[in-house]
């Protein structure tokens, strides 16, 4: 059965920096990995991974509310999703907030980002800053053993 374009996910979404946002850019990207073959499981921890990411977007990067997101999803050749977060917000790489023992310095206690879903779920993940947007890239290659 042929699908309509009306019918497609769009690659890409746009919504503000959030956290009501969060859900819905969260199901955007859970629908994608479900086109691309990845089973429920796995899906739902895509889904975990890039709702953490968006939660220390808005909460340290866009924290003023005025940032946007801007997400992408494409798949490679190779089966792999890449989904791209670029942010508008103040310089942020989540990846080093739990490298230096000095972080702490930096964030109120209790309010550190967390980065330990992500790290588990997503085994490449690239950060860059540019064109004053933060980006962050998730490559998740697929599990062959996985059937749907």
């Amino acid at each position: 059965m042929e699908q309509r374009f009306e019918d497609r996910v769009p690659d890409e979404i746009t919504k503000p920096a959030l956290a009501d946002e969060i859900p819905a850019l969260v199901t955007f990207v859970s629908t994608h990995a479900w086109e691309a073959g990845f089973g429920d499981e796995r899906i739902r921890e895509i889904g975990c991974a890039v709702e953490e990411a968006l939660q220390n977007v808005v909460r340290f990067a866009c924290a003023d509310g005025t940032g946007e997101i801007r997400m992408s999803c494409d798949v490679h050749d190779s089966g792999a999703l890449i989904i791209t977060i670029v942010d508008t917000g103040k310089p942020f790489n989540m990846l080093l907030v739990e490298t230096f023992p000095e972080t702490e310095d930096f964030f109120e206690p209790g309010k550190t980002p967390s980065t330990r879903v992500m790290k588990k779920v997503i085994k490449n993940i690239e950060y860059r800053r540019g064109s004053d947007r933060n980006t962050l890239v998730f490559t998740i290659t697929p599990d062959k053993r996985e059937k749907r």
